[in-house]
């Protein structure tokens, strides 16, 4: 009896041994059993390692990750695969196998990964990040150094989301291309999704001058702009993740207006009507009245300002009243 327990024994250490390397889905994820501490005694720390793997990752980007043998026994094999969360059970991204690897099915893990054949110092397999908003991933991974007890290694790595960068800004007003713009415009767009602030570029040459980042979504440029010239400008939208460069728009300001002609005065019960001929591009005349021959157009001698090509000049000076017309 003594001999056929040492036989069986013998030979259910064989077949522990030479099993193992074909395990599959003991990873230690979540839900699995972590076959190198739990079968084959207990975990040695930094004797196999995972790198490549990154800390934060940017969704849907490839990562090629090495596992490799940093002190100890060449490893036999190792079973890897990456979950969403901290205590997630779904597949987090694609595992695609590389050098000396191959994935797996089995119930439980849909995309695990292992050596193709016992026994390697190193191999690599490639970890493509979830799509976006996935958030926390962690890697699981479980080594053996040896057929039996001793140098086995439990491996867990925690991968954060990165910022995604924001949408591009749309919707500028004035539109694009746009004509005939007044000259005090205040320029607008609807801000990127995901934006936190806005680096505005404006000015009369393309591509334009940086002109300044802020949070709000108008600008107004200093000053009046020149009748009869072309702007250009573009928003790039910006938050922790980086800038989303958008699209040059331009516009023209509208043309100067001509000079108004054959100004008259006439006399009318009231006071003086004042009539001329319509200016070209012109949106808005200015009146301005003096007693010299010679009026100077400045805020002290204006009296009033209309869109139409005449006046009621309802106080003229008793004496004598001169007048010049402008027109903008």
């Amino acid at each position: 009896m003594r001999n056929a327990v040492v036989v069986i024994t013998m030979l259910l250490w064989a077949i522990s041994a030479s099993a193992f390397p074909t395990y599959t889905g003991r990873s230690g994820a979540p839900g699995l059993e972590t076959c190198a501490s739990s079968c084959h005694g207990g975990a040695v720390t930094n004797t196999v390692q995972v790198t490549g793997f990154p800390a934060t990752y940017t969704p849907g980007a490839a990562y090629l990750l090495t596992i490799k043998k940093i002190s100890g026994g060449t490893i036999v094999n190792f079973n890897s695969s990456c979950r969403v969360g901290l205590s997630g059970t779904a597949n987090a991204g694609a595992i695609t196998a590389g050098q000396f690897t191959s994935t797996y099915n089995v119930s439980g893990e849909t995309n695990g990964v292992h050596f193709t054949s016992m026994n390697h110092d190193s191999g690599q397999f490639t970890w493509t990040a979830p799509a976006a908003g996935t958030g926390t991933v962690r890697l699981y991974a479980a080594a053996l150094q040896s057929n039996v007890d001793g140098n086995n290694n439990t491996i867990v790595l925690t991968a954060t989301e990165a910022a995604a960068l924001p949408g591009i800004a749309t919707s500028p007003l004035p539109a694009d291309l746009t004509t005939n713009v007044l000259e005090t415009v205040v320029l607008t767009w609807s801000a990127g999704a995901g934006a936190t602030s806005h680096d505005v570029y404006f000015g009369p040459v393309d591509p334009p001058a940086f002109a300044g980042n802020q949070a709000a979504v108008t600008f107004d440029p200093v000053g009046d702009l020149t009748r009869g010239a072309t702007y250009f400008w573009r928003i790039d939208e910006r938050n922790a993740a980086g800038a989303t460069p958008g699209p040059v728009w331009s516009f023209t300001v509208r043309p100067a207006a001509s000079v108004p002609q054959h100004l008259m005065a006439l006399v009318e019960e009231g006071g003086i009507r004042l009539i001329w001929e319509t200016s070209t591009n012109a949106a808005l005349y200015n009146v301005y009245r003096d007693t010299v021959e010679v009026v100077t157009p400045i805020p002290a001698n204006l009296i009033g300002q209309t869109a139409a090509p005449s006046y009621l000049d309802i106080a003229p000076t008793p004496a004598k009243s001169s007048y010049i017309v402008t027109a903008q």
